[in-house]
C-alpha cells in the first residue's frame, strides 16, 4: 500500500458522463474479474486486488476497504484495503462504536455522506477522522443469500459525497466482491461438511464392530446389543462411540477378535 502523498492526490474529473466509456469499463472490469476468479485461489487476494481496480477505475475514489463479518453479531475485521490510512479509519469506527461503516454493517443500508454530515451524525468519529483529510465516505453493506457477510467503503479526499458515482460500475465491484467471499465460505462449509462426514462414517463403523462383538460374546441379537452399547453410554454419562471404542480395545485381545 502506498501512502505518500503524491499517489493520493484528491480526483477532480467527475465519473464519466458518455454511455460508451463507462460501458467498456464494465465490460473491462468484467474481464478482469473473471480472470481473477478463474486464477486466484485466495479470496483475501481477490478482494485486495478488487479494491485496487475500484480505485483505479471510479475517479472519484481515493482510498477503498472491505471489511468482513467472521460470524453474525461480531464486529467486522478488515480484510483488504488500499491505504494505510483506511485501516486507521475503520479501527476508529469500530473503537467510538460509530461512523459510516458501523452505520452500514448495524443497519444493512447504504451510507453516503460528506465530511459535514459526519461531524453532524457522528462527531466521536468525525474527530479521529479529522486528521486522514478524508471528505467524502461510501459504505454499501455486502450480503451472501440475504444475510450481511461485511461492509465496503470507499473514501475520497474531495468533498462531493460521492453523488456522481456511477451504480452500474460500483454494482459490478459490489457483485465481485460478494463472489470471493461467497467461493470463500462455501469452500470453508464444504471442507467442514466432509469433515462432519467422515467423522459420522468412522463412529458408525466403531459402534457396528462393538455390536458385532457384544452379538458373539453374550450370543445376543443387534438390537439387544446396541442396548447394552445405549445403557453403558448412560451409565458413564460418555457418547456411545466412545463406549463402542472402549469395548473393541477390551475384546480386541480375546480369541476370535
Amino acid at each position: 500500500m502506498d501512502d505518500s502523498p503524491e499517489a493520493h492526490k484528491p480526483h477532480t474529473s467527475s465519473t464519466t458522463s458518455s454511455a460508451q466509456p463507462v460501458t467498456d469499463d464494465i465490460f473491462e472490469a468484467l474481464d478482469r474479474f473473471s480472470a481473477l476468479v478463474r486464477n486466484t485461489n485466495a479470496p483475501e487476494g481477490q478482494i485486495q486486488t478488487f479494491c485496487e481496480q475500484m480505485v483505479a477505475t471510479i475517479p472519484t475514489v481515493d482510498m477503498a476497504g472491505v471489511a468482513l463479518i467472521p460470524e453474525r453479531g461480531t464486529t467486522p475485521q478488515t480484510v483488504a484495503c488500499t491505504d494505510a490510512r483506511v485501516l486507521e479509519i475503520e479501527l476508529d469506527q469500530h473503537r467510538v462504536d460509530e461512523g459510516p461503516g458501523v452505520e452500514s454493517a448495524r443497519t444493512g443500508q447504504r451510507m453516503r455522506v460528506n465530511s459535514g454530515d459526519v461531524a453532524s451524525k457522528w462527531p466521536d468519529f468525525a474527530r479521529c477522522a479529522e486528521s486522514m483529510g478524508v471528505s467524502s465516505y461510501l459504505s454499501v453493506p455486502l450480503s451472501i443469500d440475504e444475510v450481511q457477510v461485511g461492509v465496503l467503503s470507499l473514501y475520497s479526499f474531495v468533498d462531493h459525497g460521492f453523488a456522481e458515482i456511477d451504480g452500474v460500475l460500483l454494482q459490478v465491484f459490489i457483485a465481485a466482491v460478494e463472489g470471493a467471499v461467497w467461493k470463500s465460505r462455501r469452500g470453508e462449509e464444504w471442507r467442514v461438511e466432509i469433515a462432519g462426514l467422515r467423522a459420522a462414517m468412522k463412529s458408525r463403523g466403531h459402534i457396528e464392530q462393538a455390536k458385532g462383538m457384544l452379538m458373539v460374546v453374550h450370543a445376543i441379537t443387534e438390537d439387544q446389543a446396541f442396548e447394552m452399547l445405549a445403557a453403558q453410554s448412560q451409565r458413564q454419562n460418555i457418547r456411545v462411540t466412545t463406549v463402542a471404542a472402549e469395548i473393541i480395545r477390551a475384546l480386541s485381545g480375546q480369541t476370535g477378535f
